[in-house]
């Protein structure tokens, strides 16, 4: 038995190849996004800087100023990604930014209205994301490492049983890794779905062995799993970093630095 699990141990660490680092691209002038197109804004929050904030208060709306002075931790991060948000959008929907208008939908998913333009936004320590497509079932999530997080005992409530098999036989770093690249997948595809993981981390289970991440979804979400594609990447080793996407185009993904891209409205 000894052996048998030192096997399985040793497989799992070759199969879990390190993951990719976004690669930025400089925006062309129109924003133009195809059916095949997802376009990923960046921004570090540390790089906010007070001309920034100055920017978010004018484009934000009454109601997200009102939000962003309840908070007692995690104020600045709301504020930039509200910021992100409207600039971004703003481009692709040839409005001012202040004049977005966000509606959600019955299971609380944002979207804009009488737009073919669908997104996911995520921020997590000091980053934030926002992905663009024209695909509707779109979701992007970042994680930051916690270290003080009990990730058997996370995932002994809320994963498959056999993404939890596999997690106890890996050591320390490779049981780490294992545990976020599952929790940003699991995340993406239910911001993707707009129900959020209240609808079961349990009813997707990932098999990312040979560098291929394949999904088998449960048969009460009527979804099929060769329909989702799905995407990884790190943002150092401390930030984890997932997208999903139901297309039957295959992806064509395009990185971006918030900060680095021409002068938003």
């Amino acid at each position: 038995m000894g052996a048998f699990i030192a096997d399985q141990i040793a497989f799992m660490i070759l199969s879990l190849t390190p993951l990719p680092a976004p690669a930025f691209s400089q925006p062309e002038q129109g924003y133009g996004l195809g059916a095949q197109d997802i376009h990923i804004y960046c921004l570090d929050i540390r790089r906010f800087t007070a001309d920034h904030y100055t920017d978010a208060e004018r484009v934000m709306s009454s109601a997200e100023r009102e939000r962003a002075q309840k908070f007692v931790r995690g104020k600045e991060s709301y504020i930039a990604s509200r910021w992100l948000l409207r600039k971004v959008l703003a481009r692709y929907s040839n409005l001012p930014p202040k004049m977005v208008e966000f509606l959600r939908t019955d299971k609380g998913k944002p979207y804009l209205p009488r737009s073919n333009i669908h997104f996911s936004l995520s921020h997590s320590g000091h980053w934030a994301m926002l992905a663009v497509a024209n695909a509707e079932l779109i979701g992007i999530d970042i994680e930051a490492v916690g270290t003080t997080r009990d990730l058997i005992g996370i995932a002994e409530s809320y994963y498959h049983p056999h993404e939890f098999a596999r997690l106890q036989t890996l050591p320390g770093v490779a049981q780490s890794d294992y545990f976020y690249r599952l929790w940003t997948l699991k995340e993406a595809f239910f911001k993707a779905m707009g129900t959020g993981i209240s609808a079961g981390l349990e009813k997707i289970s990932f098999d990312l062995a040979d560098d291929n991440i394949n999904a088998q979804i449960a048969a009460v979400l009527n979804e099929d799993g060769d329909e989702w594609q799905f995407h990884q990447w790190t943002l150092g080793s401390q930030n984890y970093c997932a997208l999903a996407c139901k297309s039957r185009y295959p992806l064509q993904v395009t990185w971006f630095d918030a900060l680095c891209a021409p002068a938003f409205p």
